[in-house]
């Protein structure tokens, strides 16, 4: 028996046979959505998955598969921020080409009917001009074709309105590609920091600097600032082989061509291949008791409640965790909370000056507010990358740390 789930009173004719001509039977294009710089890591990600024809791009990374492809990255996937379908991607010599593919589209198939339809539009030296009719004509063919089948069609999305169906258009010289998103909410709201601190790293951020590091929890992993928890609580995910946000719901959930059998078969196989605990300690550290209880709360939030060893400690005068050398991963208070320049610069300075002392041999991921400290870092280079994050564009640096 099939178990696509569909809106059997809004449902056209045979569209239970046009869900498997259309979605489950043929492969698909995808697109993984990144910040700029996290491009190659996420391609790794994909590939590890068993995804095909992967490649990075600006701005994300292309892959294909079939329908369950896409499944498994929103499962999975933690450096990146959505995961569109490819709908059509067309040369464009008129206009006309633009209504012309857009009602080739299988609408019913992607589509619930009377769905909120929001339809962003990006142009780049493109054929295409006018987002606003761009926007109009994608609307105007997705209603028709639904409409055509006895399916609700579907209506523009007011502002503000909750989870809409977001389709993407994107114009560049001469082709043009539509794209649904597949995520919904971005991916990196991983649903489990409720209580984020001040100036608290993105969870695709953190993460990203957990695989720049190479970190797959086979090592001890000391975060001796933690603030709200992000960086420990990534590693706890991956330590123990967790999925980032199984719990949270997706916009293809609402698709018509959704089978909750599918997914609920990845995600209790995910859940079975999960370790109990990690294997080396992962210590969450930080000199205030309101930080280290954000932590307690937010990794509890993860399913992470004995998976951590929280200790408040000033990471200047504490010493390292029993044990031998592994990663330790720190994102700097920045900003306002340093003070002036010179302060700032004083405070990479003893930083420095500490994990030379203390933390020789350790491999060290750091978020560079100001690109200027790696050198007063004493780390021997091993990876690097920028990134946007908050307003800023931030270095973050893998290390080794230099004995005295």
């Amino acid at each position: 028996m099939d178990n696509t789930t569909s809106h059997p009173a809004q449902a056209g004719p045979n569209l239970e046979r046009r869900v498997k001509r259309q979605a489950w039977a043929p492969g698909h294009e995808f697109f993984a959505v990144t910040a700029p710089g996290l491009e190659p890591l996420c391609a790794a990600e994909l590939s590890a998955l068993g995804l095909e024809d992967v490649q990075p791009l600006n701005g994300g990374v292309a892959f294909a598969g079939r329908l369950e492809g896409l499944y498994t990255a929103n499962l999975w996937l933690r450096s990146a921020g959505r995961v569109l379908l490819r709908l059509k991607d067309f040369r464009v010599r008129t206009w006309e080409d633009l209504p012309r593919q857009a009602a080739s589209v299988p609408w019913e198939v992607w589509l619930a009917g009377g769905a909120q339809l929001k339809v962003l539009v990006s142009l780049k030296a493109s054929n295409l001009k006018h987002t606003g009719r761009i926007a109009e004509e994608i609307l105007a063919a997705a209603s028709a074709r639904l409409a055509s089948l006895g399916i609700t069609p579907s209506m523009a999305a007011p502002p503000g309105s909750a989870d809409p169906a977001m389709v993407m258009v994107r114009g560049h010289e001469r082709r043009a590609i539509i794209s649904l998103d597949s995520s919904g909410e971005h991916l990196h709201r991983r649903g489990y920091r409720l209580d984020p601190g001040p100036a608290p790293l993105r969870e695709d951020l953190a993460a990203a600097l957990l695989m720049l590091c190479g970190y797959q929890g086979t090592e001890p992993l000391l975060d001796p600032m933690c603030g709200a928890g992000t960086l420990a609580i990534e590693a706890g995910l991956m330590a123990r082989r967790l999925p980032p946000r199984p719990e949270r719901a997706f916009a293809f959930q609402a698709w018509p061509c959704y089978r909750a059998a599918t997914w609920e078969h990845l995600v209790k196989k995910a859940r079975a291949q999960a370790l109990a605990a990690p294997a080396w300690p992962i210590h969450a550290r930080d000199l205030e008791a309101k930080a280290l209880a954000s932590t307690k709360a937010n990794a509890s939030r993860a399913g992470l409640e004995d998976s951590l060893v929280l200790e408040r400690a000033d990471f200047f005068s504490a010493a390292p965790p029993p044990g031998p050398p592994g990663l330790i991963v720190i994102n700097p208070p920045f900003g306002k909370r340093l003070g002036s320049v010179r302060q700032a610069r004083d405070f990479a300075s003893r930083l420095g000056r500490k994990l030379q002392q203390d933390y020789a041999g350790w491999r060290c991921g750091v978020v560079l507010y100001r690109p200027e400290w790696e050198e007063l870092l004493g780390l021997k280079p091993l990876a690097r990358l920028v990134a946007p994050h908050g307003g800023l564009t931030v270095t973050m640096l893998c290390g080794t740390v230099k004995g005295k």
